[in-house]
């Protein structure tokens, strides 16, 4: 009985700050606003409820848990994003921090280093179940977004937040999202100030350079990744540490950060009612080519000599 009452305890903390990541989230990654943030919280306790406690309970479910998550997300957060002809509550926003949580970054950034290192068979199935995990995500937007314009000929179609939240203030985010991450990872809490510091640090320097090269997304992708596999590989060598475990938070940090920068998740809506196949393979390309750029540069950071 004391067994089943700590397994509850933990699950309920984890659904907890998986709503919290999603809420921490929507800000810095997404330029999301104050006013959007309970909204936020809200779709992020749908995704937890569904990942923690349905999908566990059904094996049938598991298979078209992607899917069914990012149609109900999409659905929602479009209805709030029309809510006064769109000028309430952010739709892209809202319906890109609602999937952040379960975007294939980790699985397709694991994908590129085994092919980096030669590991053809384990790299390739990786890669290639991240692009199938990835089109699903998309197909899910898609429905989503078009189901609502059925029932609402106004809903919005914006793919930017107006008078978003100033750029300074999204960093108070950062730290608290990277914090969720450790507690629903299960992280060491002796490593959570070196993760705190590599996933800021990481942020800091993609914030910089995407507001130096804002034509160019793969830049600002390509340099915050890089610094974060230095830091990362600085730690592992000065303090004996694994460098992947302090890593984790830090990649999820730069991955839907990079993927907002190059509009991914929402590529190719230009209308409700014009949604094709060809916005589901952009979504789920534009996913592999952002994360990509940051696998490469990983890899590079951790070839450094001895």
């Amino acid at each position: 009985m004391g067994l089943l009452v700590l397994l509850w305890h933990l699950l309920v903390c984890d659904f907890v700050f998986y709503c919290f990541a999603v809420f921490a989230n929507h800000s810095p990654a997404f330029e999301g606003r104050l006013i959007d943030l309970p909204i936020a919280f809200l779709l992020g306790s749908l995704l937890g409820y569904l990942q923690l406690i349905v999908a566990p309970k059904s094996e049938l479910y598991k298979n078209v848990f992607e899917i069914s998550a990012a149609v109900l997300t999409s659905f929602l957060a479009r209805a709030f994003g029309s809510i006064r002809g769109g000028n309430l509550f952010c739709f892209s926003s809202l319906a890109q921090s609602a999937i952040a949580l379960i975007l294939p970054g980790y699985m397709v950034l694991c994908g590129s280093l085994e092919l980096q290192s030669r590991s053809m068979v384990a790299g390739s199935v990786r890669m290639v179940y991240a692009i199938i995990y990835s089109l699903f995500l998309g197909f899910g937007i898609t429905i989503g977004t078009a189901l609502y314009s059925l029932f609402d000929s106004n809903a919005t179609s914006a793919t930017s937040c107006s008078n978003p939240l100033p750029p300074y203030y999204r960093w108070f985010f950062v730290p608290a999202f990277t914090l969720c991450l450790i507690v629903i990872n299960q992280a060491k809490w002796k490593q959570a100030p070196v993760m705190l510091l590599i996933a800021f640090a990481g942020y800091v320097v993609n914030f910089f350079s995407a507001r130096k090269f804002p034509s160019s997304p793969q830049i600002s992708n390509t340099l915050g990744a890089f610094a974060v596999g230095v830091l990362g590989n600085l730690y592992s060598r000065m303090r004996h540490g694994m460098a992947a475990a302090a890593l984790l938070p830090a990649i999820f940090v730069q991955v839907p950060s990079g993927l907002a920068a190059s509009g991914s998740l929402l590529a190719g809506l230009s209308s409700a009612d014009q949604i094709t196949n060809t916005t589901t393979y952009a979504n789920g390309t534009a996913r592999v080519n952002g994360t990509s750029s940051v696998s490469t540069q990983f890899s590079h950071s951790f070839r450094t000599p001895n």
